[in-house]
């Protein structure tokens, strides 16, 4: 597995766990806290998907809709401390993979991570 991937937030506690595992377990990750490569077009070839706080930054569905329209091949899983976010239903519908409460459970980041992936690469 070469999957690299961006996580995004300002809990650098939270980000460095999240960052261990994926080591652990064959994954590239990056931490980044600067949120304005979600208006970016990433290349496909380097990343495989991005996993964004939605506690750390101000988002919307256009931010969310913008970021797909530009890579639609690349994962985007949210972590958020809210299991419902009534102002994102678009993005939760068409746009972010999948959202997971705080604290992260490991089987379950792994387990999306890589279904997103896998159904990323087969369609």
């Amino acid at each position: 597995m070469d999957q690299r991937v961006i996580i995004l937030g300002t809990d650098e506690n939270q980000c460095n766990l999240i960052s261990g595992l994926l080591k652990e377990n064959g994954y590239k990750p990056q931490v980044r806290n600067n949120f304005t490569i979600l208006e970016k077009k990433l290349p496909r070839h380097e990343f495989s998907a991005v996993i964004l706080d939605l506690d750390s930054v101000s988002t919307d569905n256009h931010m969310f809709r913008c970021f797909k329209r530009n890579n639609p091949d690349i994962v985007l899983l949210a972590v958020s401390a809210r299991s419902f976010h009534p102002d994102l239903k678009e993005s939760m519908e068409k746009h972010i993979f999948a959202c997971m409460l705080k604290p992260v459970d490991p089987d379950e980041i792994l387990f999306l991570l890589k279904s997103g992936c896998d159904k990323e690469i087969t369609t």
